[in-house]
């Protein structure tokens, strides 16, 4: 069942077609090169949105100084 259900998210194949499947089938689909390449490019998906966060992450913070110097400037 677990198997199906993993089967039909990565290979959008319909959940009744993934439970008819023989097990060998499924697991030549999670064993081969295609799952392999699709999970490789979903890593680089995520390393990219991590450095988007951490830039974002970076000019809030640049931000925050830049807020506190122009409001130590104009107190004095």
């Amino acid at each position: 069942m677990n198997q199906a259900s993993s089967l039909s998210i990565y290979s959008h194949t319909s959940f009744a077609e993934a439970l008819s499947m023989p097990c060998s089938v499924v697991n030549k689909f999670f064993n081969g090169k295609p799952f392999e390449d699709w999970k490789k490019g979903k890593e680089s998906e995520m390393k990219i949105q991590i450095a988007i966060v951490n830039r974002l992450n970076s000019v809030i913070s640049a931000c925050g100084v830049v807020a506190k110097t122009i409001a130590s400037v104009i107190r004095r």
